[in-house]
């Protein structure tokens, strides 16, 4: 059996789940909308696995392989990340599926509760989420206020610049209290958006006047990657991708080198040092090397 088309709504996407539920059926269901793609691996009708191009999204994967949040609320996540799609594909392959997955969750339950979620997610928090919002610190909040400890990880992520729904997908482990948490920010002025850095807006105001665009080549951060695993060790192996997520960028244009080489650099402890020298000080020298001249034309 295959099934496979278009959706303008995430209700047609719970149609599909709820046949592959409801049918006990096993075999995956790839979703897919500009550039991004969610893969849902499923046995017997339950979900067992998913894949994902989005950083964010794999991170949230690794979270739920090792227990730290579990299946069935990773599985609410995705379903809240397809909602913010304005339309897209999908495709449902079924077949035999012999892998065990990281998990079996109860796709008609994580359903019904997602459909709750969304019918009563305050609109101030769903704009946060749909725009990924920055946020910072508030000098107007209204306190006392107190929160949980989940969210108290949810505020330092987002104090350190993380996009909102960005910082959620790392960090959080029940959309239903973790956006509660995110209101209750709002609500009392803890946290404000945070003013666009001009870097990406001029960026961005290009990008869409359709001025021509030059981007740093792969083969150039493929030698800075290097360079940090061999200065870090294993965890230089995702700055970069981090470092872009937060800049909100899939590549790197090259107006933007300078502000890319600060805010990586940014990412290195005071404590790594080369020959007694700081690591910083001796990788932005080597990064400006690597990066200066060269581009692609977008």
């Amino acid at each position: 059996m295959e099934l496979r088309g278009d959706f303008k709504s995430y209700t047609e996407i719970l149609d599909l789940l709820q046949i592959i539920t409801m049918g006990k059926k096993s075999g995956e269901v790839n979703l897919r909308s500009d550039g991004e793609s969610i893969t849902i691996f499923f046995k017997d009708g339950k979900a067992i696995d998913f894949t994902s191009n989005v950083p964010p999204l794999q991170h949230l994967r690794e979270r739920a392989a090792t227990g730290e949040i579990p299946l069935e609320e990773a599985i609410n996540f995705l379903l809240h990340h397809v909602s913010l799609w304005d339309r897209g594909k999908f495709l449902f392959l079924e077949k035999p599926v012999s892998y065990e997955g990281i998990g079996s969750a109860d796709t008609l339950n994580v359903m019904m509760n997602f459909t709750k979620e969304e019918d009563e997610l305050p609109e101030e928090v769903k704009k946060a989420i749909k725009e990924n919002k920055k946020f910072t610190l508030s000098e107007e909040a209204e306190l006392p206020i107190t929160i949980t400890q989940e969210g108290w990880k949810l505020l330092v992520s987002v104090c350190k610049g993380i996009p909102i729904w960005d910082a959620l997908l790392r960090v959080g482990t029940s959309f239903s209290e973790d956006t509660n948490t995110l209101s209750i920010l709002l609500k009392h002025k803890l946290i404000k958006e945070k003013e666009a850095e001009e870097g990406v807006e001029t960026y961005k105001q290009k990008k869409e006047e359709g001025a021509p665009t030059t981007f740093v080549p792969q083969e150039k951060l493929e030698r800075i990657r290097e360079l940090l695993v061999e200065t870090m060790g294993p965890m230089g192996e995702f700055l970069i991708e981090e470092t872009l997520e937060e800049m909100e960028l899939n590549q790197l244009p090259t107006d933007l080198v300078p502000r890319f080489i600060d805010t990586i650099l940014d990412k290195i402890p005071d404590t790594c040092l080369i020959d007694g020298e700081k690591c910083r000080d001796r990788l932005k020298e080597q990064f400006g090397q690597i990066l200066k001249g060269g581009s692609d034309e977008a």
